[in-house]
């Protein structure tokens, strides 16, 4: 074979893995490819990489760390035998790191599952995830906050 031709399939495939790599890097994507990750790793219950995915300087307006909403995660979800969620990124701003996502549960478990499983589910907003880029690589998400306008978690359960 040519050594030019070679070279020139060689630039052409570089060229196209750069220009592949330009696309999935950009922040938009990445915030929604991170908030997938993180439904994910809770429907699958793999606290380390949800561990991975929350900041250490997590916080929210009810005033929860890190450390609780991890603790809370393991606590809810493990009363699921199985456990689907399904959701939608309706917007993303790539600026402020938030997106916004719909969020539906379907499963099985105990009381607590099925409850819920119904307080998500009748959620007419969605979600409002708070990402920030957390190093120079362009993969590096983590999660600072999570809001939603109607959801009260020191409320009283009503079983």
């Amino acid at each position: 074979m040519d050594l030019k031709r070679l070279a020139s399939g060689a630039a052409a495939g570089l060229l196209a893995l750069a220009l592949w790599l330009a696309w999935l890097w950009q922040p938009e994507r990445q915030i929604r490819l991170h908030t997938a990750g993180l439904i994910n790793a809770i429907e699958r219950r793999n606290w380390s990489k949800a561990q991975d995915l929350l900041a250490d300087n997590y916080s929210d307006r009810w005033g929860h760390d890190k450390g609780f909403v991890l603790s809370g995660l393991q606590q809810v979800f493990g009363s699921f035998v199985f456990l689907k969620i399904e959701h939608e990124s309706l917007s993303v701003n790539a600026a402020s790191g938030r997106t916004l996502t719909r969020v539906k549960m379907s499963g099985q478990g105990s009381v607590v599952a099925q409850f819920v499983m119904a307080k998500v589910n009748g959620l007419s907003e969605p979600f409002s995830f708070t990402w920030v880029k957390a190093g120079r690589m362009p993969w590096n998400w983590q999660l600072t906050g999570l809001d939603h306008p109607t959801l009260d978690p020191d409320a009283e359960p009503q079983f």
